[in-house]
């Protein structure tokens, strides 16, 4: 179980979003509102979820606030939808973020949680 914060600007579409991903088991606090400002200053998620469906700039504003400060670097940001050329330009400022559709969100976020192997890498056989 993650603690995620999800940004999307539709309070419906967010609360949506936000049960899929109580349903796999996360603690999710919602954001969607253009007026206020996310409450994250007291208790850090582990992981950010941004949608770019809607208001994508606004999207990256908040992401770019998250990895401004060094205490926050280090939260995983997933940015999830939005048209190409929204998430090209989005690619460009955060090529270290992970990006998916709306659709694969919670498979994205738990391949993202899920703690590395034990003993190392994972071997494959080759063929000759």
């Amino acid at each position: 179980m993650a603690r995620i914060f999800l940004l999307h600007w539709n309070e419906a579409e967010a609360n949506d979003r936000a049960c899929a991903l109580r349903g796999a088991g996360h603690d999710v606090m919602v954001h969607w509102s253009i007026e206020s400002s996310p409450l994250l200053k007291d208790s850090l998620p582990d992981m950010a979820v941004i949608s770019l469906d809607r208001l994508p700039s606004h999207g990256r504003a908040v992401a770019e606030w998250l990895w401004e400060a060094k205490k926050r670097q280090h939260i995983p940001i997933i940015f999830s939808g939005g048209e190409p050329s929204k998430v090209e330009a989005t690619r460009v400022k955060f090529p270290k973020a992970a990006y998916c559709s709306t659709a694969s969100m919670v498979g994205t976020v738990a391949k993202l949680i899920r703690p590395p192997a034990v003993g190392g890498s994972v071997q494959r056989n080759k063929r000759r």
